[in-house]
């Protein structure tokens, strides 16, 4: 059933997700706005997360070579109502052993949602918490640049990570601009070993 919609549906996902991860919550987008279910699906989905936050072991025994097949259409079966082509697309992941990538999935679908909305994430990685001026600033410069464009928020988070040691690194959507001190460093350390070894 899933597949003969995903062959029928012709709407373009929002967004380009790559991984396996992307292509299955790309595939259920596309099935999903085929049928008019987007909402339904994101309900479903959310549902699911919610249950997977609250009892960890059940995305253990999700990945679990050890639980036969009946066994996990069974535990698809026990995790609430859910549409048609919801419970189609996890049989499918089931068929194909990719049970282990729900949460993922669950993620990626989510940003899908977002862009179908006209809401941009954009991460900024910085070795140091930034202030909310500097987020805004970065806000800005992206739109200007014209770097983000036919979206009507932007929603900007900032994560910490004290390896790149200073700079940041944006990304949103397929881009990433990696404007830290570890990369220019990397890039220094590179150009000094080709040097030397030629």
């Amino acid at each position: 059933m899933f597949r003969q919609v995903l062959s029928v549906g012709k709407t373009q996902a929002p967004l380009m997700l790559f991984g396996i991860d992307g292509k299955y919550a790309t595939a259920l987008f596309q099935a999903a706005a085929s049928k008019n279910a987007l909402p339904a699906v994101e309900s479903d989905l959310l549902k699911i997360e919610d249950q997977l936050t609250k009892n960890a072991k059940l995305g253990e025994v999700f990945s679990s070579p050890m639980l036969s097949k009946t066994a996990k259409e069974k535990l698809i079966d026990s995790l609430g109502k859910k549409s048609e082509l919801t419970t189609n697309f996890f049989k499918t992941l089931l068929e194909n052993n990719r049970m282990s990538e729900t949460r993922a999935i669950i993620a990626a679908y989510k940003t899908l949602m977002e862009a179908h909305r006209g809401i941009v994430s954009v991460v900024v990685t910085s070795a140091n918490p930034l202030a909310s001026k500097d987020l805004k600033q970065v806000k800005d410069n992206l739109t200007k640049g014209g770097l983000i464009k036919d979206f009507k928020e932007i929603n900007v988070v900032n994560k910490v990570n004290p390896s790149i040691l200073g700079g940041m690194v944006v990304e949103f959507g397929d881009y990433t601009i990696d404007m830290s001190v570890s990369s220019r460093l990397a890039k220094i350390e590179k150009l000094m070993t080709d040097s030397i070894s030629v």
